[in-house]
């Protein structure tokens, strides 16, 4: 009997479905899997790279069963695509999956839920409060460079072999409870926080993808339980939370948490001021949980390939610590706090900043599905076949895989050398380049699709790069010439050869002269 739900499901892949065979793409490695090993276990953007030189913006390739997917990099159909949500809306069994680990949070929304999410949460992301983050970030990063002077002076070279991952959690942790819940977790003085264990703990877990809800809540499969472990844990402390704050707004005691008119300072107050009114707590923990995951993970494995790169390269390094001491000494001169306007002016660092998160998206896919039949322009046509397409028609239920590391590197929006780390395109860039195709809202980058966090992470990346390249000199260790991208979720660093230790990242830093 089970056999008959399969060969429905194969008659209509290989009969009913409809044809995308004219759009080229890689012959599958398997007739069960199609190409989805190759995509999705090489290191993180290695296939898609090379699917793009070969075939295009445009890659037809075949997952599971046969059926045919789309991986796109051109930037005007990730445009359009990504701009139509209501045609283009998350495959099913990624938004199953963003809820089992987020909750039914603004990464689940679609539609108009997602629209009032948005417009809850957005404003602690905005200018007003963005001076908030830059203390929160600064404060955090003095104590992690506090925290290696202390482990510098117990070597007799006065250098030392750090991971970067272990320290660099622990301070993005502390910056999210300081400046989006106004609280101090202590995690940099705890590497034993409960917080810190639990991520530890699932880091490297990348959870079945083609299930129900009910599938992976009640699964015993190892990386769901490790997960709903992390889960569990970030519950608790988030409701922990919101009850303290309800209880200071009963009291009418928010002082530190309001600025002089009154308004809050942090997300955790506008979202209780929001949710008292309906009493939603499943939502108002399922931010709680998507901003303590999502914008800790983002920021800290942003500044992990930033270290990486400088480390490569000493002369960009040496460049940005003369920009950064410069500006240092002008804020010094003026009141100490550094605001947004002094990140902006330091050109050379912004460009490093904006070249990692184009290089080293965190994220290195999105995936939506067609609800209808559509027509989707090209930035640039392709071969199908004898003939050459300036637009291509995706049938209803088409699954598509938008490619954001590899739009990152096409080189039809970043040039010949789009597959090179090189800061300077930002300060040389031409007005013809500057006019091109936009997709993302943040210097037209995908890295973070667009929306808040794009703005607050380049943010919390410099202060911490200001911090730490002002005060050491980072080289590479033997181990971090071994350095993989893992896609688990996240785009994140393992060491080759010792990928069951889980995300690592060891570098050298020394004392450099003030």
């Amino acid at each position: 009997m089970l056999l008959l739900p399969a060969t429905i499901c194969m008659i209509y892949l290989y009969v009913l479905r409809p044809s995308l065979a004219h759009i080229r793409g890689p012959s599958p490695a398997s007739f069960f899997l199609g190409s989805t090993l190759e995509l999705y276990q090489e290191q993180a953007g290695e296939t898609d790279f090379r699917w793009q030189r070969r075939y295009g913006g445009i890659v037809r390739f075949k997952s599971i069963l046969g059926e045919d997917q789309l991986l796109i990099t051109d930037a005007k159909a990730l445009r359009h695509i990504l701009g139509a949500p209501d045609l283009y809306p998350f495959q099913p069994e990624r938004r199953v999956m963003s809820g089992f680990i987020n909750g039914k949070g603004i990464a689940w929304a679609c539609g108009d839920a997602h629209k009032r999410q948005k417009r809850i949460i957005l404003p602690a992301f905005g200018a007003p409060h963005s001076e908030t983050f830059l203390k929160a970030s600064k404060t955090s990063a003095e104590r992690l460079c506090a925290k290696w002077m202390d482990v510098i002076s117990e070597t007799n070279d006065e250098r030392a072999v750090v991971d970067m991952y272990k320290w660099l959690s622990r301070a993005t942790l502390d910056v999210l409870g300081q400046a989006a819940f106004g609280v101090y977790f202590g995690c940099l003085d705890d590497p034993n926080h409960i917080l810190v264990r639990s991520y530890q703990n699932m880091i490297n877990v990348e959870i079945p993808t083609r299930m129900t809800e009910r599938g992976l809540e009640h699964s015993k499969d190892k990386r769901c339980m490790l997960v709903k472990g992390m889960r569990s844990t970030v519950v608790s402390v988030a409701k922990e939370l919101v009850r303290k704050r309800r209880d200071a707004y009963a009291e009418g005691s928010m002082g530190e948490h309001e600025d002089v008119d009154g308004e809050n300072k942090d997300a955790l107050g506008l979202l209780v001021k929001e949710y008292m009114k309906d009493e939603n707590e499943e939502e108002i923990l399922a931010q709680v949980r998507t901003l303590l995951i999502g914008g800790h993970e983002t920021t800290m494995h942003t500044l992990e390939w930033a270290l990486l790169e400088l480390a490569k390269k000493p002369s960009v390094q040496a460049r940005m610590r003369k920009e950064v001491r410069q500006a240092g000494a002008t804020v010094r001169g003026r009141d100490g706090l550094w605001r947004v306007t002094d990140l902006e002016g330091m050109a050379y660092t912004v460009a490093v900043v904006k070249e990692v998160l184009r290089c080293h998206c965190t994220l290195p896919h999105v995936y939506r599905v067609a609800v209808r039949d559509d027509v989707v322009p090209l930035a640039k046509p392709i071969r199908t076949g004898v003939a050459v397409a300036t637009e291509i028609r995706i049938p209803e239920g088409t699954r598509i895989v938008g490619s954001i590391a590899g739009y990152n590197r096409n080189p039809d929006v970043w040039g010949d050398d789009a597959d090179k780390f090189k800061p300077d395109r930002w300060t040389s860039m031409s007005d013809d380049e500057k006019e091109a195709v936009t997709v993302g809202v943040y210097a037209n980058l995908l890295t973070f699709l667009g929306g808040p966090r794009a703005c607050i992470g380049w943010r919390l990346a410099c202060i911490f790069l200001i911090e730490i390249i002002s005060r050491f000199e980072v080289s590479l260790s033997e181990k971090a010439t071994r350095i993989r991208k893992e896609a688990c979720g996240v785009v994140a660093p393992t060491v080759e050869g010792e990928v069951e230790k889980g995300v690592q990242l060891p570098l050298v830093i020394s004392v450099v002269q003030q």
